[in-house]
């Protein structure tokens, strides 16, 4: 079977609008939430897949994003009445010979830091690094090896407990070393802070056998939620491991151990803490950022993610501020565009 990972394929370029569909987690759908999300800003020249690594700037009220082939950094004033245009931050200089590859995510860092992930130019390896304020270029500090092609990971989250997440994929040489897949990874990010060229901290392994662990997320009261972006379950072999799965990293250390979606049309590709403190998860296959109720199951308090209606568009990317105000990456008559909902 062919992995799909996070299933960018470029010539897919056309989705449907935000709307009710058929639940995937066992719970029962419900019809799409009353909602009114504007463009914040339109990028017709992306194709879908391009925009990747929103990032909620609270203190500042702006908005950050990545374009993935590109390589580049972009900051927009969330107020339309600042009439500001979008201002380029950086620029990475990046591989794209990974299908999956390029400038992947980001997570902001006090004093104006931020942590990106991507593919290296020549090495083709998937990498993280700090970028300082008004730096060239990021310092390196983790490397999961050469990417290959498609399901090699390289998405970002901080915990309220002070730890960066990074998600490494199967097809890296990180697998390649023990072939036990890919893997959610933490740093405390205190040893990142006097980072310095060379500097190597080691990562503690969260849980371990994923496809493409590219939509996950760490919530408010110390759960880790992640759906693994694998190829989906296959009916001739009701006990293949490459599927899909929905599960709590903090809780289950192996990635196989987690619910298994019985579809597999989402292709999951980020994931987000709602402001009412639901889950949501944006499809890149769907264009839906589809909300998601933490429920008990018979595995235990809290162990399972219930279908919950729809938000809005979503296709690749979201981030939330602390107001409740929304913003994804998605796609809608104008090509690829960053919506916000506001409270």
């Amino acid at each position: 079977m062919t992995r799909r990972g996070v299933a960018i394929a470029l010539s897919i370029v056309a989705f449907g609008a935000a709307g009710c569909s058929d639940d995937d987690t066992g719970g029962t759908a419900r019809p799409a939430e009353p909602s009114a999300p504007t463009t914040l800003l339109a990028l017709p020249e992306a194709r879908p897949g391009d925009i990747v690594g929103l990032a909620a700037d609270d203190d500042r009220g702006i908005v950050t994003w990545l374009h993935r082939i590109d390589g580049t950094v972009y900051e927009l004033d969330l107020d339309p009445a600042s009439g500001s245009p979008p201002s380029l931050v950086a620029t990475v200089p990046i591989s794209t010979d990974s299908q999956q590859g390029g400038l992947l995510d980001q997570v902001l860092l006090p004093g104006g830091r931020r942590v990106l992930t991507w593919t290296t130019p020549d090495t083709n390896e998937l990498v993280a690094g700090v970028l300082p304020p008004e730096a060239p270029s990021p310092i390196v500090f983790w490397s999961a090896g050469e990417a290959g092609s498609g399901a090699i990971g390289g998405k970002l989250d901080i915990t309220d407990d002070g730890r960066l997440l990074v998600s490494v994929g199967r097809n890296t040489d990180f697998d390649a070393i023990d072939g036990d897949g890919g893997a959610l990874l933490a740093f405390e990010l205190d040893l990142l802070a006097g980072l310095a060229d060379g500097d190597r901290p080691t990562p503690t392994e969260i849980s371990r056998g994923y496809t493409n662990p590219w939509a996950f997320e760490s919530l408010a009261d110390g759960e880790i939620w992640v759906w693994d972006n694998a190829a989906g379950a296959d009916p001739d072999d009701p006990d293949l491991d490459d599927a899909e799965r929905i599960g709590r990293a903090d809780l289950e250390a192996d990635r196989n151990q987690m619910f298994r979606s019985e579809v597999s049309d989402r292709a999951p590709a980020a994931m987000v803490e709602l402001p009412d403190g639901r889950i949501g998860v944006c499809g890149f296959l769907d264009n839906e950022l589809r909300a998601y109720e933490v429920v008990d199951s018979d595995d235990g308090p809290r162990t399972r993610l219930d279908r919950a209606g729809t938000v809005m568009a979503c296709n690749t990317a979201a981030t939330v501020f602390a107001d409740g105000t929304i913003v994804t990456a998605a796609q809608t008559d104008a090509g690829e565009t960053l919506q916000v909902l506001r409270p």
